[in-house]
């Protein structure tokens, strides 16, 4: 008897469609607070279970989350929750991360009255203005979105055990913080020097991805920047290049004529000319600048440089593509090895400029200073398309510049030329005899004059951006900046990133394509700055100027999750003046020695010799709160035994070159193997309606928002059903209505069949157990394929979620549910009228509608579980089990090799139809097989299943009589139809490879069986009486055969005529 199923629950809670709205938040809001009440979400300890540590990246708190936020954790919560059916004791607990620079740059905007900030508080995030007005105190901002991310997390039914919440400037977090410091000091990974930096010069601190606006990572390339001396004034003109060994190769540099660059006195030593921009970019990279006076780059066009490296004089010419704002504003021409420079070379031999006066254009020709692979190259391009010039003679761009069709400087194709040629000569190129470093790899000759130009002070290093323009949160653009004495993690330590190596190669990465992406971030990877001046945050425990950033405070904090429960329940924060390194590293390392004693049966306690701190900061009227303490650090090492490692962790795509990374780093050197992360999991962004989300196109929607005029199951399958993992979905408002309509056509189906049949229901018994019914004769053959699909449903989406294929789980749970169920109400429908007449056909579509409850329950937690109360369950759907995989029988083989025959009957029937265009059916004839065609279709089965033989017609051939035991009769039957075996070769090739096994695996199989029992649907499909439905074999006796058809049937494929 199932309690709690009555009519005042139906009455009082049913559908309105006139209300959907609001009955959808009272249904979350009845849910949230029973999860609450109960502790639905809550993890502790519990030996009898395998546990589930769960986690995603905290949030930032200076905006509420909008709906391409809601990705990331959602699917992290399908994942928790998925776990928790299964049986594991889940913790996915969150907390809020306030250290760093954004939220003061917020603030110090809202101070100066930032129009553009203050409008998107308004109009965005709807915030009032008395609140906006008290974000001059950036602690408000970070307190405000603090808690409208978290009712956004509550409100979106996310499984978070909130007793662990914490922020990162807590004063616990800050000394575990300082802890983790030390130690990475101490393990030689932390170190003070000079090093490039993401910089904003207003605040006057280093910048990573959550300083910036948008959430840019600032990354830079380390450039060369080759001086060539002015002919007849002692002034150097610099060019950057990622390509110093080309210098031998130059044939001119290129200026823009209508930019405007700056005369400096460099160091108290050299002038120089470069651009406005390169001239600041400068000034950050310990160079000191003295402005002397500014020109137009048309001023010098034809003067005259001399080659650094060779002494050859090369002139200046003009170019409109040169950016001002890329490296030093003037570039170096290798038209031999640069496309962008043979084709502005060719634009202004075909077209002139009328800056070049003196100078004969036609007497610059490419000079090749590197020999690679380009004969496979020169072999593709037609001789019509070089004109007049030899194949042998092309130059290397010039060979890509045809390859890709290239017309002019403006070619978008140009950008793939230069790549391409970069990387056949860096990797597989060496140094011509043009070059004093004839044979050399010019990898290693790139290295070589870099460093010989250096030596020589021909040369500097010159930083650039190369995602620029950065800008920082505060609103100021950033630069690269030489930072001196900058506290760094120095991630290229060899032996650390071979610790790192190790554990990323034990880790599960999802999806598994994205490792790639790791390896070449640790390849590349090295100091980071770890600190900077202001913000918020813990400081340097070593030196108090500075203060931990952002993206070095995350990467364990994990741990602090285990501790953070025992702060908010049971006041660890009392004992504060106990809490020193020694208590991390007893929790963390098992390390007693300064730190424990015994606290012994009879409940005295007993100190170390070692303990002297804690004896003489406790007196003896105090060894009760000793105890307390001892007592709680002793759980929480033990939590931290049984819930570490990490067993999986959430987060977006752009988090790999930064967070990701460094927190497999932290963890491979801080814990030993056995406390590794065990999995990655790594998803791509959201855009709405095709457009990256943006306050500045208007298209942020908060997640609250969202919720309010939807409701959060929509939204959280919205979100994972448009794509897998890695692939970047294109959230729209159509695509959630459809959901929105979906769930609750769903729930009122659920309502409407519960009404009906509500007796037979609450005297069912176990809704789980219908195995009796299978052995009932009462059966149908569509009910039986029902209990079987319901089995394979149960599978697909099991196996689809243990690859966090979530779409393809939710495809399986909304979609081809609905699909199969649609096909057994047209097959009962067709035989009695209803959908159910019984107390058999209502449990097995009540067994259909439990299992989907559960398959859909990750995803749609507040639609499933109120379909689960209404069933009468007082517990919760999640403190329920996952239903258990069965493997396929050889009997539901057969049930669903049946509803296919009689579907493709269907499909059949509608294609000749559709040829004949025939409307008016009198009667349909259909011949199925002979028992000869038969023999022989499972006798050519049997050997294509066993044997690796596919299309080979003889082999074929000799098996089938090799195995007819000289079996007279059965040889002629294969002699004497040669024709028919090729075709049946050719219906057993086409089938998937699944399918083929099926039909070995049943065997023969009986089509009279379906086919008669379909007769009433044929019959209501066409509107045909069913004694005008004629069914022959091929060869009976008094077979009727108007059209001349039966032979032509084959085994799955009968033959039809419609008279």
């Amino acid at each position: 008897m199932l309690s709690g199923f009555n009519d005042d629950y139906i009455a009082n809670n049913d559908y309105d469609d006139n209300n959907s709205e609001g009955f959808w938040h009272l249904i979350e809001k009845k849910w949230l607070s029973f999860w609450d009440k109960n502790n639905t979400n809550n993890s502790d300890v519990d030996h009898s279970k395998q546990k589930f540590f769960i986690t995603v990246a905290y949030p930032y708190p200076n905006s509420p989350q909008h709906i391409g936020h809601g990705r990331t954790y959602t699917l992290a919560d399908v994942h928790a929750r998925y776990y928790k059916l299964k049986g594991f004791n889940v913790l996915f607990p969150m907390g809020f991360h306030y250290t760093g620079t954004p939220i003061l740059g917020m603030s110090k905007r809202v101070q100066s009255n930032d129009n553009e900030i203050i409008e998107n508080f308004k109009n965005i995030y709807l915030i009032d203005d008395s609140t906006i007005n008290s974000f001059t105190n950036p602690l408000n901002i970070a307190k405000y979105f603090h808690k409208e991310i978290k009712l956004g997390m509550i409100e979106m039914g996310y499984s978070i055990d909130w007793r662990r919440e914490f922020t990162t400037i807590d004063a616990l977090y800050k000394k575990f913080i300082s802890w983790q410091f030390k130690t990475l000091r101490e393990l030689g990974v932390i170190e003070q020097g000079s090093h490039p930096v993401g910089w904003c010069p207003n605040d006057e601190n280093p910048v990573s991805q959550h300083d910036t606006l948008g959430d840019i990572e600032p990354s830079f390339t380390e450039y060369v920047l080759i001086k060539f001396k002015l002919s007849e004034e002692d002034m150097f003109i610099p060019v950057a290049t990622l390509r110093p060994e080309t210098i031998y190769g130059a044939t001119n540099l290129w200026i823009n004529p209508d930019e405007t660059y700056v005369k400096i006195q460099v160091n108290n030593d050299e002038t120089w000319l470069l651009s406005e921009s390169a001239t600041k970019k400068l000034g950050f990279q310990n160079h000191n600048i003295k402005i002397i006076s500014k020109i137009k780059g048309s001023s010098i066009i034809e003067r005259l440089v001399y080659n650094p490296l060779t002494g050859s004089r090369i002139p200046i010419l003009p170019a409109s593509f040169v950016s001002a704002n890329e490296g030093s504003g003037i570039v170096m021409s290798v038209p031999a090895h640069a496309p962008f420079d043979l084709q502005a070379l060719n634009d202004i031999k075909k077209f002139g400029n009328d800056l070049i006066k003196k100078i004969n254009i036609n007497d610059i020709m490419p000079i090749t200073v590197i020999d690679s692979s380009y004969e496979k190259l020169k072999s593709h391009i037609q001789q019509s398309e070089v004109k007049h010039e030899k194949q042998s003679s092309l130059i290397p761009s010039q060979i890509f510049v045809h390859k890709y069709s290239i017309a002019d400087q403006n070619d978008p194709n140009l950008k793939k030329a230069t790549s391409d040629l970069y990387n056949l000569e860096f990797y597989g190129g060496k140094m011509n005899a043009n070059t004093p470093l004839s044979g050399t790899s010019v990898s290693n000759a790139k290295e070589k004059i870099k460093q010989m130009l250096l030596e020589t002070n021909k040369s500097v290093i010159f930083y650039e951006l190369t995602n620029q323009p950065v800008f920082c949160r505060c609103g100021s653009t950033c630069y690269v900046k030489i930072l001196d004495n900058q506290w760094f993690l120095n991630y290229g330590n060899k032996k650390w990133k071979a610790l790192a190596n190790k554990c990323l190669n034990q880790m599960d990465i999802m999806p598994n394509e994205i490792i790639g992406e790791f390896e070449n971030v640790f390849e590349w990877l090295k100091e980071r700055a770890c600190a900077r001046k202001s913000g918020l945050g813990t400081t340097l425990p070593w030196d108090k100027d500075w203060i931990i950033e952002s993206l070095s405070d995350s990467v364990i904090y994990m741990i602090y999750y285990i501790i953070a429960k025992y702060v908010n329940t049971k006041g660890l924060e009392s004992y504060d003046n106990l809490i020193d390194e020694s208590f991390f590293e007893y929790i963390l390392y098992n390390r007693k020695t300064k730190f424990f004693g015994k606290i012994k049966d009879d409940g005295s306690l007993v100190l170390s010799d070692e303990c002297e701190a804690f004896k003489e900061k406790v007196s003896k009227n105090d060894q009760e709160f000793l105890k307390r303490f001892l007592k709680i650090s002793y759980e929480i090492k033990k939590e931290f035994e049984y819930y570490y490692p990490l067993d999986s962790r959430h987060s977006g795509r752009d988090l790999i070159p930064n967070h990701l990374s460094f927190f497999i780093f932290n963890h491979a050197i801080l814990f030993d193997p056995n406390r590794w992360p065990k999995q990655i999991v790594v998803n791509g962004s959201v855009l709405m309606d095709g457009k990256k989300m943006s306050k500045s196109m208007g298209n942020i929607i908060p997640l609250r928002s969202a919720i309010k005029q939807f409701s959060a199951d929509s939204i959280r399958v919205a979100m994972l059903v448009l794509g897998e993992l890695l692939q970047d979905v294109d959230f729209s408002f159509s695509t959630l209505k459809g959901i929105y309509i979906k769930l609750n056509d769903i729930y009122k189906f659920y309502i409407a069949f519960y009404k009906d049949n509500k007796t037979v229901i609450e005297n069912m018994g176990d809704i789980d157990n219908i195995n009796h019914f299978l052995k009932s004769t009462s059966l149908e053959l569509e009910d039986r394929w029902l209990i079987w699909r319901i089995k394979h449903y149960v599978k697909e989406v099991s196996n689809s979620l243990d690859r966090l294929k979530m779409r393809e789980a939710l495809n399986t749970a909304l979609y081809l549910m609905d699909k199969d169920f649609e096909w057994y109400k047209k097959r009962k429908f067709a035989k009695t009228g209803k959908l159910y007449q019984n107390e058999k056909d209502i449990s097995i579509i009540y067994h259909y509608l439990t299992k989907r409850i559960k398959l859909l329950s990750p995803f749609c937690p507040f639609l499933s579980e109120e379909l689960w109360h209404i069933s009468g369950n007082k517990y919760s759907i999640f403190n329920s089990s996952w239903p258990s995989i069965e493997n396929k029988t050889i009997d539901e083989e057969v049930y669903e090799e049946n509803e296919l025959f009689i579907s493709n009957i269907l499909i059949d029937l509608n294609k000749i139809i559709k040829v004949t265009k025939n409307t008016a059916i009198n009667k349909v004839f259909i011949y199925l097989p002979s028992e000869e065609k038969n023999y022989l279709y499972y006798e050519i089965l049997k050997l294509l299943v066993t044997h690796d033989i596919n299309k080979n017609f003889g082999v074929v051939m000799k098996l089938l009589l090799s195995g007819t035991n000289k079996d007279i009769e059965k040889q002629n039957i294969i002699k004497n139809n040669t024709d028919y075996i090729k075709k049946i070769i050719d219906d057993i090739l086409s089938l998937t490879p699944v399918d083929r096994e099926r039909r070995f695996n049943i065997g023969k199989f009986d089509e009279s069986n379906p086919l008669y029992d379909a007769i009433s649907l044929l019959s209501n499909e066409y509107k045909i009486s069913p004694e005008n439905i004629l069914i022959y074999r091929e060869k009976q006796n008094e077979i009727m055969d108007p059209g001349n058809k039966a032979k032509f049937s084959r085994p799955f494929k009968p033959a039809i005529f419609i008279q």
